[in-house]
C-alpha cells in the first residue's frame, strides 16, 4: 500500500485530520490508523517495527483499546509530527484555539 501524497498536501491532510481529532469527530486510534494509512502509507506490521512497538500494541491503539503508557503514544505518533497532550474538554475552547478570538 503505497499512496505518494505531495508533501504539501499531507500537511494539508494532517491538519484537517487533526481538526476532527480536535473537535470529537475521531478519536486517537482513528486518527494514527487514518494518518498511518494516508499520509504514510504503511500496513499496521511497517509502522509497528518503525515505531518499535509490537504489531499488537498498535492494533491496541488504533482500536481504542489498552491503557498505553504517554512514552508509548508519543513514540507512535512522532512519525506524524505529534505528540499526546492536554485538549480542551470545551468546545468553544478549541473553537477559539483554531480560529482566534475572533
Amino acid at each position: 500500500m503505497s499512496t505518494r501524497i505531495p508533501t504539501e498536501d499531507r500537511q494539508q491532510l494532517l491538519i484537517q485530520t487533526y481538526i476532527q481529532y480536535l473537535t470529537g469527530q475521531l478519536s486517537q486510534g482513528e486518527l494514527l490508523q487514518y494518518l498511518r494509512k494516508s499520509i504514510l502509507g504503511l500496513t499496521q506490521q511497517q509502522y509497528a517495527t518503525l515505531v518499535n512497538v509490537s504489531r499488537r500494541t498498535l492494533t491496541n491503539i488504533e482500536q481504542n483499546q489498552g491503557h498505553q503508557t504517554q512514552q508509548v503514544l508519543d513514540k507512535v505518533f512522532k512519525p506524524l509530527g505529534l505528540k499526546t497532550g492536554l485538549i480542551p474538554t470545551h468546545a468553544h475552547i478549541i473553537d477559539k484555539v483554531l480560529h482566534g478570538n475572533k
